[in-house]
């Protein structure tokens, strides 16, 4: 066989290769093309040639014309004379020669390294003494993290004598004896170098203790000072996410940050996450915070919600955000509070997240190689028992003691690995920076047959020409995922009911032979002789191997940004974003599948869904200086185009057994039918934002934004405006305080920010009734008059700094209510429809916000630390009441149902929260306080409608610890979770099948206990341990404490590797203890991330418990 047709069978073997191969080919090629740049630039630079004729000018404008013609750079400080005046005529000449004709007869002296010039102030016969007695010196400077310094000013002391440090922060310097060196940079303590007898210096310097200037990425992407801000934010660094790396980069985020509950998925590797910031506000939208990528909002594909709110829904599957490589984000900044997102339109009102990617630096090119490989086990389970057995032709585990087989329900899982590779460029001039990345995850899921793959490519070009008035950025990414069995929880499609329920007494090795041959129809037919017991059951092994669902996606995304700079206070952009995606899913149900799900010959279920984003828009940017005030501005318009497209076709029959084909679907078959959907929206903008100042210490900020919305045409408010407003104050500057504090601002503002109706409910659609065969009418009364959502928020805050950054504390307190919510009621039928849709609610959330922070250093040993608290009340102040359509009469709405499980219901009532759980069944008593049983002996229940509590968490608290020696790391992150409840109807369903610990103990003891009557345990959980059963007796404290993060590395000595590069090893693990848990499962993980069905327990798969180690190199 030739080479290429090995290849070929290999591809088609592995064909997401062959698509790696193309990146790689195309990494390759700009990596090649970027570094011949490089050097062609640098060999320019060597020969640069310049002509010019200017006359009686001053120096300054001689460096600029250089600056303009050739690709250098000059560095000098303010000790420099550039103002002097000169004369220069030359054509075609070096920049060498220039250089020495202009600077002849002058104080100053220069050297060129690389593409930089560095000039120095000579010292005078006076200032410097004999020249016999100078002492060259030379030396490095860096900063703590070991990164080259670049521009550093080393003066002599006392004299205007100095040079600057160079790319790669060495210096050198000539200095007379008894001379000292002063160093200095902006941001950095100033250090002072008595030079003796010693002629080199390896200078670390320490970042200020209190930065007033430090800066953060905040609304539309635009770096704005901390202290002007009147809301707060909260930044976290790349390195932050990618020292215990998440598949989904949004889990790396849980504990770190306060006002933040998150979530992660049930369904494992590559699922949903659930981000809600300061509490749930809207009854019927989602409640998840917005995602802007470099200043840009981003629509979030998120398919973690479940499509009903009961054991019935079908599996859920991932999300846009998981899609980003963390290696490729330089920082997130989390804005809590809808004052701080005004300007991002309606979705800001549950607060978002920044997003800021990494671009190229300038300097010499960094490569950076990691690895993350970890492994997976289950991390919480319920208590099993296997001392009792099934009896003779029954399922459940009622019969006697017995020996026969040992069962762990926990051996059906696998050792989950999970291997994230990553590889970045970073190359750059002064005028032209590249940042090049590839990303690579590849995992296995503790299901066995789940598995996930996902393969990055970014690039980022940042230029800057027209004298560097202009700067054009542009980035794309590609990125291929697939993911296969994604499960979470469940009756449908869902191992697990068979895996915790399997009888004690039977042997388990006959589950794993699933399949047998049959002669009569000519193929393999499931094997599985217990029936569904009334859980849609089936082999386990024939839902992982024979009921496969697969979903790959295709996404690319590219960003322009222009930047013309009018002034040096004023610039002008343009930005353009376009985010497409492309998902192929497949369900692949081989014949014998249960009836439930497939006909006798198979089922195939194939859809293709488009997702199309377009955004634009244009920024005015001011930011100038009048005396003692200051101005900064943002004016500007957008537009974001959304769209949405599936198409598909859902065969419940197939003509032919297990071949899976469009053309093979049974197109005659009742079930079958074609799938078409999709929406469209836009939403067109003006804003502005202008924040004034005084004195670097009192700020007033205002923000304004009017939105029209295509969800609202056809009302009478086809637009809607919201404002904001701010104040800040630094009070540290204002008075003097005690030595102590170092630095201390308060802060206050107030948001109202609109979301607009749900799509299509103002446009005039019709449903295709599936099994009918026709399209129906609205069943709901024509609407007149709606409004948009509307949040208001108060947020009020304090930040302070002690002794120095030793210690920081951050506080915020804010109240929002959110109005105008839209409901769906009933209505009589006489006005021939059935429902209307009215607005009204006040769904108010009230809290705290804490962050404490320390920062020490003694000698060599640093510690840092951050602990988090966050506080939220959850309260429906209103559910409002209508007018009825007929009578007139006003109706007060009760309450809302939200669905739930069996015997339960999520209500929303006045004075109750949004998170309220209510139970349907509880224990019959008779007048003595008796428990009722029937003439079997078992009890009996009766209905009622008890609140049990509510599933929202009263506190989240973090605690962050990073300690460092020399080249040695250590950190962990302890989480909790302090309130709410959690219910586990799984936990139900084991007691009824006998094969929980409970159960076991009961047995041994002889009955169950209830007052002074015990009961056969038997009969008791026969009755109470279901979902339509006693489920108050399945409520947990949601409360939970656990050793989140752990990591320890070394970094191996440079000279191992004749410098050329540093290696940091690690061990890294994540859940490695619950310190502190009563329920029996997992109380953060969630099976939907939808507002509703939080903190329930259906059969859900497991959380992870990740040990695992990481590499990274960088040459």
């Amino acid at each position: 066989m030739k080479n290429n047709d090995l290849k070929d069978v290999f591809y088609l073997k592995y064909p997401e290769l062959k698509q790696l191969t193309k990146i790689m080919r195309v990494f390759i090629l700009c990596l090649l093309c970027s570094i011949q740049f490089l050097f062609a630039e640098n060999s320019y630079s060597q020969s640069a040639r310049v002509t010019m004729n200017l006359k009686n000018v001053k120096l300054a404008k001689v460096l600029n014309e250089i600056e303009s013609q050739t690709s250098y750079l000059f560095i000098y400080n303010n000790k420099v004379g550039v103002d002097q005046t000169t004369t220069v005529n030359v054509k075609d000449k070096p920049t060498a020669e220039v250089l020495d004709h202009v600077l002849k007869n002058t104080n100053i002296s220069y050297s060129m390294e690389g593409a930089h010039i560095i000039l120095s102030a000579n010292a005078n016969t006076k200032e410097t003494g004999a020249t016999q007695q100078d002492r060259l010196v030379t030396g490095t400077i860096k900063d703590k993290n070991g990164e080259p310094l670049i521009g550093v000013s080393v003066a002599i002391k006392g004299t205007s004598t100095g040079t600057m440090t160079d790319i790669d922060g060495n210096f050198s310097i000539k200095v007379p004896a008894g001379k000292a060196l002063e160093v200095t940079y902006i941001g950095y303590v100033s250090q002072t170098l008595n030079v003796g007898n010693q002629t080199s210096f390896d200078v670390v310097l320490k970042e200020s203790d209190v930065n007033l200037d430090e800066v953060v990425v905040t609304a539309l992407g635009i770096k704005r000072a901390q202290k002007a801000l009147s809301y707060n934010v909260q930044e976290i660094k790349g390195d932050q996410l990618t020292g215990v790396k998440d598949v989904n980069l949004m889990n790396s985020l849980s504990g770190k940050v306060a006002g933040v509950n998150i979530n992660a998925s049930a369904a494992g590797i590559g699922g949903a996450t659930r981000v809600v910031m300061r509490g749930s506000k809207s009854i019927t939208k989602d409640n998840n915070a917005l995602y802007v990528i470099d200043g840009v909002p981003i629509f979030n594909a998120n398919k973690g919600g479940l499509n009903q709110n009961n054991e019935y829904a079908d599996q859920p599957r991932g999300e846009g955000i998981s899609d980003l490589n963390p290696d490729d984000i330089e920082s997130m900044s989390v804005l809590t509070g809808p004052a701080a997102a005004a300007l991002y339109g309606s979705n800001a009102a549950n607060g978002a997240i920044v997003i800021t990617t990494k671009k190229g630096a300038t300097g010499k090119p960094k490569v950076t190689i990691s690895n993350q490989t970890t492994f997976s086990r289950p991390f919480v389970m319920p208590d099993f028992q296997n001392k009792y057995g099934n009896k003779t032709g029954e399922y459940k585990s009622w019969g006697d003691v017995q020996n026969k087989y040992a069962y762990n329900p926990s051996d059906f899982f696998d050792t989950g690995a999970t291997s994230q590779t990553s590889a970045t460029l970073s190359v750059g001039t002064d005028k032209n920076q590249t940042f090049m990345s590839l990303g690579s995850t590849k995992a296995n899921g503790i299901i066995p047959e789940n598995d996930y793959m996902k393969y990055n490519a970014t690039l980022r070009n940042t230029t800057k020409f027209l004298n560097d008035k202009m700067i054009l950025d542009f980035g794309f990414s590609y990125i291929k995922q697939k993911d296969q069995n994604m499960m979470a929880q469940g009756q449908y499609y869902n191992p697990l009911t068979a895996i915790y329920t399997y009888p004690r007494g039977e042997d388990f090795s006959y589950a794993k032979n699933y399949e047998l041959y049959s002669d009569a129809l000519g193929y393999n037919v499931q094997q599985w002789k217990f029936g569904d017991q009334g859980l849609g059951m089936q082999n386990p092994y024939w839902i992982i191997n024979r009921n496969r669902m697969v979903n790959k996606r295709d996404r690319y995304m590219m960003n322009v940004n222009l930047q013309y700079n009018i002034f040096d206070w004023m610039n002008v952009m343009g930005r353009a974003r376009l985010d497409n995606s492309q998902n192929n899913f497949t369900q692949k149900n081989y014949a014998s599948t249960h009836q439930l799900f497939a006909s006798e010959t198979g089922r195939f279920k194939s859809t293709k869904e488009d997702y199309k984003q377009a955004y634009a828009d244009l920024l005015l940017n001011i930011n100038k200086y009048f005396g003692s005030y200051s101005l900064s501005a943002n004016i500007g318009t957008s537009i974001s185009d959304m769209r949405s497209d599936e198409s598909g076709v859902d065969g419940a029959s197939l003509m032919i057994p297990n071949f899976f084909a469009i053309t093979n679907i049974d197109k005659n078959a009742p079930k079958t039918r074609l799938i078409q959907d999709g929406w469209h929206e836009q939403t067109q903008s003006v804003f502005a934002n202008v924040e004034l100042g005084w004195k670097s210490m009192l700020y007033l900020t205002l923000t304004g934004r009017n939105d029209w919305a295509s969800a609202l045409a056809n009302t009478s408010n086809s637009s809607f405006f919201y404002p904001s407003v701010g104040v800040s104050g630094v009070v540290s500057e204002m008075v003097k305080l005690p030595s102590f504090i170092s630095y201390m601002k308060v802060r206050g503002s107030y948001s109202s920010v609109g979301s607009a109706i749900p799509r299509n409910l103002s446009i005039p659609t019709y449903e295709y009734d599936e099994q009918g065969g026709f399209w129906k009418t609205n069943t709901y009364m024509p609407i007149t008059d709606l409004k948009p959502e509307r949040t208001g928020s108060w947020e009020a805050g304090l930040s302070s700094k002690f002794w120095g950054n030793r210690l920081s504390f951050d506080m915020t307190w804010y109240k929002s209510n959110t109005k105008n919510q839209t409901l769906k009621v009933p209505v009589s039928p006489t006005t021939g429809y059935t429902s209307m849709y009215i607005q009204t609610g006040n769904v108010e959330n009230q809290g705290v916000e804490i962050t404490l922070g320390a920062d020490n250093k003694w000698g060599n040993f640093n510690w840092n630390s951050t602990f988090t608290a966050s506080y939220n009340k959850n309260t429906i102040k209103q559910l409002g009441k209508y007018a009825d359509p007929v009578t007139g009469e006003m109706v007060t709405l009760e309450s809302i149902s939200q669905g739930g499980i069996g015997a339960s219901e999520f209500r929303l009532m006045v004075g109750g929260t949004m998170g309220d759980f209510y139970v349907k069944k509880k224990l019959k008593y008779d007048d003595k306080g008796a428990v009722v049983l029937n003439e079997n002996g078992s009890p009996e229940l009766e209905n009622t409608m008890d609140k049990v509590g509510s599933v929202l968490p009263k506190w989240n608290l973090g605690f962050r610890n990073d300690f460092r020696w020399k080249d040695i790391n250590f950190g962990f992150l302890v989480s909790a979770r302090l309130g709410g409840i959690v219910v586990s109807p799984t936990q139900a369903i084991l007691d009824g099948f006998g094969v929980t610990k409970a159960t076991a103990v009961a047995r041994d003891n002889g009955g169950v206990m209830i007052g002074n009557t015990k009961i056969d345990p038997y009969k008791y959980y026969s009755v109470t341990g279901q979902t339509e059963g006693l489920l108050s007796d399945y409520i947990y404290k949601a409360t939970n404490v656990r050793l989140q993060e752990v990591s320890v590395g070394y970094t191996l000595p440079s000279k191992w590797f004749n410098d050329v590069m540093k290696v940091n090893v690690s061990f890294v693990g994540r859940n490695l203890w619950m310190i502190y848990n009563k329920a029996p499962f997992d109380p953060e993980a969630t099976a939907s991330t939808g507002t509703y069905f939080q903190g329930i327990d259906y059969f859900m798969q497991p959380s992870l418990r990740n040990l695992g180690f990481s590499v990274k190199v960088e040459f």
